[in-house]
């Protein structure tokens, strides 16, 4: 295979033979990514991190990379992404490290619900099974979003000279940009709001 003769084009495997290769309509930005495991299910107790499979491994030219983001479906229902860089030059299989937002247990299976509960009842007896989400593998649980990586170069100087490069923050901290100017905008709609 001549690698990557095509510069835009993306080489997906699937590791099991029943994972669902990623998906992407024109207008979307992302690639839905699917879970593909061999076992019956998977849990995340609330508030943990799994490490979710998606039976699916990748390739593409290395001035790319996939940005795993949540999906708007996931989101809502407390199904958040909690890392996720891919690699252009990582062969393994792509794993989505899934956080469990909710105080439900949150279970993966390519199995219908009612067959799951049995097997978990058997499983795993203590679990409060009015409290559960299952999520089937039939829907996806992130996508991947392509982006170019950019070739820039780089010049180790002293902290010094790099705090008298100009900048409107400086060493301001974690929300600190923009706060001056919020808040007179607040302080004039008030005042204004004040007069009426």
């Amino acid at each position: 295979m001549d690698e990557f003769k095509e510069e835009n084009m993306i080489y997906f495997a699937k590791i099991r033979s029943d994972a669902l290769l990623p998906q992407k309509e024109e207008e979307n930005a992302g690639y839905d990514l699917y879970a593909s495991f061999d076992e019956y299910y998977i849990l995340i107790k609330p508030f943990h991190t799994g490490l979710i499979p998606t039976g699916i491994a990748w390739a593409c030219s290395p001035k790319f990379y996939m940005q795993i983001e949540e999906r708007s479906s996931t989101g809502i229902k407390g199904i958040k992404k909690s890392s996720g860089v891919v690699d252009s030059g990582y062969r393994g299989e792509i794993k989505v490290a899934i956080f469990n937002a909710n105080d439900k247990t949150l279970i993966f299976s390519a199995y219908d619900e009612k067959s799951v509960i049995e097997k978990l009842k058997v499983d795993e007896p203590d679990l409060d099974f009015e409290n559960i989400i299952f999520y089937s593998t039939s829907k996806a649980i992130a996508q991947g979003v392509i982006h170019r990586v950019e070739e820039m170069k780089t010049k180790e100087i002293s902290f010094k000279a790099l705090k008298e490069i100009p900048s409107k923050r400086g060493e301001k901290g974690w929300g600190s940009s923009n706060k001056e100017e919020n808040l007179r905008i607040i302080k004039d709609f008030v005042d204004r709001n004040k007069k009426k």
